[in-house]
């Protein structure tokens, strides 16, 4: 049986989803709670994943050529 997903991966789940449906105040909350319980965003945390999440989110969509 595989394990629970963490805390951090539960909430990043959560930041993504809030993300993509626009509630970014809801994603600034979760973000900090990701800040408080991680403190370190090195390549590959969860905090360094919700970091990318959220300017991913963020950034203009880029057309095409």
């Amino acid at each position: 049986m595989p394990s629970p997903p963490s805390l951090e991966e539960q909430i990043l789940a959560a930041l993504e989803r809030a993300l993509a449906e626009g509630r970014s105040e809801v994603a600034e909350h979760l973000l900090r709670a990701l800040e408080a319980l991680c403190g370190d965003a090195s390549p590959g945390t969860p905090l360094a994943d919700a970091c990318l999440a959220a300017i991913g989110a963020r950034a203009p969509e880029r057309s095409r050529h």
